[in-house]
């Protein structure tokens, strides 16, 4: 029986000014690693990975947080339970254990960047 090939994008988040991996190609049962990169100003914040499926608005996947590695899931994705998020040396990988046909699609990520703002009288 022959697998069908999913085409996985990832495209650059341009107000964060990550970088990510253009295009994967995994075999359904392959795993995949999605990297997002540039994430030093990220430092101490949360990473979100959505998916953005061709006929569907963005769903949020899960949030990463930086300071301490913890994954949050609570966003109701259908497969929420099939992906997971690390550190990496270049910032942050949505990692895929086992690619299926239903995750066939873009993949953004985001961070947001929690500043301080401090006054003087």
């Amino acid at each position: 029986k022959r697998c069908p090939t999913l085409l996985l994008t990832s495209l650059v988040t341009m107000a964060t000014q990550l970088t990510q991996e253009v295009t994967l190609t995994r075999r359904a049962g392959e795993s995949v690693s999605i990297s997002c990169g540039g994430t030093q100003p990220c430092a101490y914040s949360w990473i979100y990975w959505y998916q953005k499926k061709d006929t569907e608005t963005f769903k949020a996947v899960l949030r990463f947080d930086t300071s301490n590695s913890e994954v949050y899931k609570g966003y109701g994705h259908p497969q929420q339970d099939e992906f997971s998020a690390e550190n990496n040396q270049n910032g942050c990988e949505l990692k895929l254990n086992k690619v299926q046909q239903e995750h066939a699609a873009s993949y953004y990520c985001s961070c947001w960047v929690f500043i301080s703002h401090f006054a003087s009288f």
